[in-house]
């Protein structure tokens, strides 16, 4: 079967799974729910407000940055790149909704290898969304969203290494409100977002529906045929259903879709292509890709997700998590970045991941309370790659001479790659109030994990003219010699991660915390770019130091908290470029990352708010492995990482004297520089990002009563350039890539309440 068949089976079949796996969770929901319906125990509901996530997170201690849906909306945050903003320590790159890169405190997560795990999570609801494809999710309608720095054993339903983003959604609730936005922009920017909040029964049973709708123009013009790059077009669709039986039994229901169809990553050459005519590489100017609109993304989120919450008495609390999750996407781009056709791919990704989780909570109220859980984790992910050429092209690019006769100027061939993981974790955590000020603590992870990656090269339709001239070819194919079949390789590992740490109140508004974490990252399982043999690569261990505090004034107009931290890796997974259009993954040993971070909230009068942040990295790889040999990236700092960055904001608000409000609300942030690359050297070290400022600012009107509002928003205001990415796959060629990062985008939206 072809790749193009094989799409169109896979989105058939998408249907008849979501309808057998949502039978199948709505099924597992309604026994579940009246668990105890008998009883009657008083449930106490909550509402989540920045200042009661503010209070969740004193209890953490670990490194968070935690903001309220109120806080996101009001400074204009409704994606990955504005969030990291407003967070120390994290930096993003979005490409595209298909290749979003996040890093935390120096570990990145951006490879789209269906084999490979993330080092930072992303949790929606408390569900891992467990692919690089699919966790560039919609940021709308959420409730709260928390950052946790460093491992996170006992968090989560997964084992996290290096870090998390949690966002939470804002659930059905027990009144009838609604609230329609609608906005346009530049680059004919038009969006649409509509919430519903209805009671169904009367303190029973509600529901919830939000709907977000947008699109706007690429802001990279493709001469080839006056399409866009760049550019965005989304529907989502979130429902949520909340029962109440009785007291002390909460049920939610939450349906996720997602359906994104954007132009291409505006790839352009850093360098032209060499042995080809020079072209513009100048990185801010129009690009110009051969194949115009035909290049894009498409791709289908589907997620269904049940928790059920279910009190046992004065002390227990059983919450069970039972989620199932589906992404397609099929992303057309251009690698070279230049108007030759030279490296022209496409990729097919489809993934689908089942979990269940139960927690048991012990809280009397007294000196010592835990957590025991268990669960399994289930996720198939594959990935369909067409690699495309003219043979003419690509024979002058290698050896820089005329073809000797005509070759094939279509040439294609295919390859895929499959990952498959179960695993099986048992988790706990206990914390022991010693005295009134110190509190001890720990928790662990104990997982068992199967692993199984699997690899097909096909021959070629029409044999290769060119076979020998790349690293890889063989049999039929220029590019990547055929298979005899699918090849694999499987393997079952057990492990540990945990924590202990230890909280201080130094008094009632100031505690300070002290902890020690152990991460790791399942080993990875692939096969040798060149030889095809079977390789294992070493599992990804890392122990993270850190101490911190967090204060308030008595009167909640000022809050603030700093940490410091240190983290030690073994057997660093990175990658390295072997031989031309090769790109291996390899143990880079050992690396240490350092720094401090601070926030400060202040609201020094009722009309007036303002917050800064500031953080400092320095994450690096050590000179010397644990055998005392020089390290191949010996002082190297990771990828997307910026040893300082600060962030200021706030917002003033003027009452007006009918009772409306007018107010500004500016954000600057600042980022020194970083390179795009674990390999600093790479392509002669020109893949990097000098130090930059950016200024965002919002406008608004607020009608008495909050009933209606107008805002207008400017984002990168003084028109900054600078590169979003850099290097991408077309730097394994010799031939590096830029993406220039959005320039100065402005817009008007207005909401109605009702």
């Amino acid at each position: 079967m072809n790749a193009p068949e094989m799409w169109r089976e896979r989105r058939r079949a998408t249907r008849d799974r979501f309808c057998k796996s949502a039978g199948g969770l709505l099924l597992a929901w309604s026994l579940v729910a009246p668990l105890r319906a008998e009883e009657s125990v008083k449930l106490e509901k909550m509402e989540i407000t920045a200042r009661q996530v503010d209070a969740a997170r004193e209890r953490l201690p670990v490194g968070t940055t935690a903001y309220s849906g109120d806080f996101m909306a009001a400074n204009g945050i409704a994606d990955y790149r504005e969030l990291a903003r407003v967070v120390p320590g994290l930096f993003v790159t979005e490409q595209s909704v298909d290749n979003v890169s996040l890093n935390l405190r120096g570990l990145t997560s951006d490879t789209g290898d269906p084999r490979q795990q993330p080092r930072v999570s992303v949790f929606q609801d408390g569900v891992i969304l467990g692919n690089a494809h699919g966790n560039g999710v919609a940021i709308f309608d959420v409730a709260d969203v928390a950052i946790f720095k460093g491992p996170q054993p006992a968090q989560f339903g997964r084992g996290v290494e290096g870090g998390a983003i949690a966002f939470g959604s804002r659930r059905a609730v027990n009144a009838n409100s609604g609230e329609l936005a609608l906005g346009f922009g530049d680059y004919r920017a038009a969006s649409a977002e509509v919430t519903v909040n209805r009671v169904i029964v009367a303190g029973k049973f509600f529901a919830r529906v939000a709907v977000q709708a947008l699109r706007r123009d690429g802001y990279v013009t493709n001469l080839a045929d006056g399409s866009d790059l760049q550019g965005e077009g989304r529907v989502a669709v979130r429902t949520s259903l909340r029962w109440e039986p009785v007291a002390g039994t909460t049920a939610d229901l939450i349906f996720n879709y997602q359906r994104d169809h954007t132009p291409s990553i505006g790839l352009k050459s850093a360098i032209g292509v060499p042995g080809l005519p020079p072209i513009d590489t100048n990185p801010y100017t129009a690009t110009n890709l051969n194949r115009g609109s035909v290049l894009g993304v498409g791709r289908t989120i589907l997620g269904l997700t049940s928790i059920v919450k279910q009190k046992l008495g004065d002390a227990w609390t059983l919450t069970a998590t039972s989620a199932w999750r589906e992404v397609e996407s099929a992303n057309e781009f251009d690698v070279d970045g230049s108007p030759y056709y030279l490296l022209e791919p496409r990729e097919n990704f489809s993934g689908r991941q089942v979990s269940q989780e139960l927690r048991l909570n012990y809280d009397r109220g007294g000196s010592f309370t835990a957590a025991v859980g268990a669960g399994i984790f289930y996720s198939r992910d594959t990935q369909t790659a067409l690699l495309r050429t003219d043979e003419n092209t690509l024979w002058t690019f290698i050896t820089h001479t005329p073809p000797p006769v005509v070759f094939n100027r279509r040439y294609v061939e295919e390859n895929f790659g499959e990952g498959r993981l179960i695993s099986g974790d048992v988790v706990g955590r206990a914390d022991y109030k010693l005295s009134d000020r110190l509190t001890l603590g720990g928790g662990g992870r104990l997982t068992q994990e199967g692993v199984d990656s699997r690899y097909q090269s096909f021959p070629a339709p029409v044999r290769g003219n060119l076979v020998g001239l790349a690293a890889t070819s063989g049999g039929t194919n220029d590019f990547f010699k055929n298979t005899d079949g699918q090849i694999g390789n499987s393997g079952k590992f057990g492990s540990w991660s945990g924590q202990t740490d230890a909280r201080y109140a130094l008094n009632p508004q100031l505690s300070a915390y002290v902890t020690v974490s152990r991460g790791r990252r399942t080993p990875l399982l692939d096969f040798k770019e060149i030889t095809l043999a079977r390789q294992k690569h070493a599992e990804e261990t890392v122990w993270n130091y850190e101490a911190g505090f967090r204060g308030a004034s008595a009167g909640g107009h000022l809050r603030y908290d700093a940490s410091v931290f240190q983290y030690e890796f073994e057997h660093f997974q990175t990658q390295r470029v072997v031989a031309p259009g090769v790109t291996a993954a390899f143990d880079g040993g050992r690396a240490r990352g350092r720094g401090f971070e601070a926030t400060l909230h202040a609201e020094p009068m009722r009309a007036l708010t303002a917050f800064a942040t500031y953080g400092f990295t320095d994450a690096r790889f050590l000179a010397n492995g644990g055998d005392g040999a020089p390290q191949l990236y010996a002082g190297n700092t990771f990828r997307l990482t910026s040893r300082h960055v600060v962030s200021l904001g706030g917002t003033a608000t003027r009452t007006l004297a009918g009772g409306g409000a007018v107010y500004l609300t500016p954000l600057f942030t600042y980022r020194s520089e970083y390179y795009f690359e674990d390999n600093n050297a790479q392509n002669g070290g020109i893949l990097r990002q000098g130090g930059f400022g950016l200024m965002n600012l919002r406008l608004g009107y607020r009608a008495p009563g909050g009933r209606w509002e107008v805002i207008a928003y400017a984002t990168n205001l003084l028109g900054k350039n600078y590169l979003l990415d850099a290097g991408n796959a077309g730097g394994a060629y010799g031939i590096p890539t830029n993406i220039a990062a959005a320039p100065r985008l402005l817009s008007v939206k207005t909401s109605v309440r009702f």
